[in-house]
């Protein structure tokens, strides 16, 4: 029967197995065998549609159990990257837009609510929570764009070519000139140095200890 949730169900199909751009009203209307005209009942335009995506995607986060915030911004930035990454290119819908499905304001409030109790101020705690949707967004959406890139069609591992592509990288800036790059040319083994896991890592930590800098325990 022609929903809401069906509608939803549809694009997100579609999302799933040929990416955001290939969504519009006619292609899920399509689904249903009907025309684009016989949404507009229930959906008001294809923003609003790939809006109820996102929230739809959002919804399917578990939001871990924890007892401080930096265990929950670690834990949660990881579950929604992994969510993220089973949808295709739907990261990017996280971006120009505030979610505001239940699953997003209900992590949200528990994060700012053990910030704010260790002595996080409220603006930076606010700012925290814009900060670390884009980085988990982007991330994810990096990663969709690099497996894009490296599956060539040959039927060759994505993953080899990813490393043969980096390997290449590394090879060029190695032929730089020294007298102008010394810094780069010495250091292009750290520069080039950990999986894509250990680099989004590496940026949580950092978030994490920037904030935790400029909390103060005894705040009221």
């Amino acid at each position: 029967m022609l929903g809401v949730d069906a509608i939803v169900d549809a694009a997100l199909r579609i999302v799933d197995s040929e990416g955001v751009d290939a969504v519009s009203m006619r292609r899920v209307a399509a689904e249903f065998s009907t025309g684009p005209a016989s949404l507009y009942a229930h959906v008001a335009n294809k923003d609003q549609l790939l809006t109820l995506v996102h929230d739809r995607i959002v919804d399917e986060i578990e939001i871990p159990d924890c007892d401080t915030w930096q265990e929950l911004l670690r834990a949660g930035s990881h579950t929604i990257r992994d969510t993220y990454r089973r949808h295709n290119d739907a990261a990017r819908l996280s971006f120009g837009f505030v979610p505001e499905g239940t699953k997003a304001l209900d992590y949200t409030e528990r994060l700012m609510e053990l910030m704010l109790a260790a002595g996080v101020p409220a603006q930076v705690a606010a700012w925290t929570l814009d900060v670390v949707s884009l980085y988990v967004a982007a991330d994810a959406y990096e990663g969709w764009l690099l497996g894009q890139r490296f599956d060539d069609g040959s039927g060759r591992d994505p993953e080899q070519l990813g490393h043969e592509y980096f390997a290449g990288v590394a090879e060029r800036f190695a032929t730089l000139p020294a007298g102008r790059y010394p810094v780069l040319l010495a250091n292009l083994g750290a520069m080039m140095a950990g999986t894509g896991d250990e680099r989004f890592d590496f940026g949580i930590e950092m978030l994490i200890a920037g904030v935790a800098a400029q909390a103060s325990p005894d705040r009221d």
